[in-house]
């Protein structure tokens, strides 16, 4: 703001600059105070840096309008972000409230302090104002809040999924602690000294002896839905083994496959790998563990090559975005459609099955039955 401008000494609501064509005023700049969050009432003063969101053409037509000038450095580095702000970035969850609306027709912003600056769809930035940005399901949000400010994620989590940096782990001395806590627990149980089952049990307890985590992070962490799909799945594998089914099937993969191992193991995994695109390879797991043990005891061969093929394959879910979480969680916000998974994945599935049912064999020679 240059010393002789005319709307110094005025409200940023006079100088109408709070709503301007293609944007908004998002922050004002006295000297080293911040004030975010605009008020109408909030005053100009000379040398002021006013910061603008929206249509960086459209925003720059305030230079002919009101006399404003470019700022001749930049207005803030990335360290000063850490100090004086923050910048949250979150997408649209599928069946949020903010879907088809816009930022600026609603209390989302004052009800939660924070500020949006940008709108990505499908990896590229909406060239309009933010507020006025009709939102959809997997639009990216950039906000800006106070650094202060604790944004409660688990209340957000219906209507945005937030996944900036703040969200990741810090790297610290307690990294390295819960690093050899894990390995340790992989090693006890490798060597047989103890159950894996009473071996994760002590690594959590260790993990909140030493701090690495506390009870309610440790709480929070339970994914109770991936357990219960777990214990379903266990079920349904029973079921599918205590009634005869898997015994049934087995018989016909091998009336239709023949004796040959190889092709037997290939095309179980195969139809696994198809299976496990559109439900968990948890379940996938446990509905063709008891149909590929059932087909390799038929063969007169030792079950464990087969099955170390099957865990791999129902784990090898690259042709939709619905086979894995972390699919979904990219697939919106990176604008990727069902048919980019497919043409990929696909291949990848091919690739990884061959690789899958070569290694097993190599390392886990077939062995007939005693």
């Amino acid at each position: 703001m240059p010393s002789d401008n005319p709307y110094i000494g005025k409200t940023v609501a006079e100088a109408g600059i709070t709503e301007v064509r293609g944007g908004r005023l998002i922050e004002v700049i006295h000297f080293d105070e911040v004030v975010s969050h605009v008020s109408d009432n909030e005053l100009i003063m000379g040398g002021d840096r006013l910061v603008f969101a929206g249509q960086i053409d459209e925003i720059l037509d305030l230079k002919k309008s009101h006399g404003f000038v470019n700022a001749d450095h930049h207005v803030f580095k990335m360290n000063e972000v850490d100090q004086d702000r923050q910048l949250r970035t979150a997408y649209v969850t599928f069946g949020s409230k903010l879907i088809n609306t816009t930022i600026g027709h609603s209390s989302f912003e004052k009800d939660n302090n924070m500020t949006l600056v940008a709108v990505a769809r499908r990896g590229e930035r909406v060239e309009e104002s933010p507020r006025g940005v009709l939102l959809k399901a997997g639009d990216t949000l950039l906000f800006e809040c106070p650094p202060e400010l604790n944004i409660d994620t688990d209340r957000l989590s219906s209507q945005l999924q937030f996944f900036d940096s703040e969200q990741v782990p810090n790297i610290g001395p307690k990294t390295l602690v819960s690093t050899i806590i894990m390995i340790a627990m992989v090693v006890l149980s490798a060597l047989k000294v103890l159950p894996l089952l009473q071996c994760a049990f002590l690594a959590a307890i260790a993990m909140l002896l030493f701090r690495c985590c506390n009870a309610d992070q440790a709480m929070k962490a339970i994914n109770w839905s991936i357990l219960m799909v777990f214990a379903g799945s266990v079920v349904l594998g029973t079921a599918i083994q205590k009634t005869g089914i898997a015994e049934r099937l087995a018989y016909g993969i091998l009336d239709v496959c023949g004796s040959n191992p190889i092709v037997v193991m290939t095309a179980i995994c195969f139809v696994a790998t198809f299976i496990t695109e559109f439900i968990s390879n948890t379940a996938a797991g446990a509905m063709f563990f008891p149909i590929m043990y059932e087909a390799a005891v038929q063969l007169g061969y030792e079950p464990y090559p087969f099955l170390i093929a099957l865990m791999i394959s129902v784990s090898s879910s690259f042709a939709t975005p619905i086979g894995s979480p972390t699919h979904m969680l990219v697939s919106a916000p990176g604008g990727y459609r069902f048919s980019d998974f497919m043409r990929i994945g696909l291949l990848m599935n091919l690739i990884i099955l061959a690789a899958n049912i070569f290694i097993v064999n190599i390392i886990y020679p077939l062995t007939p039955l005693p």
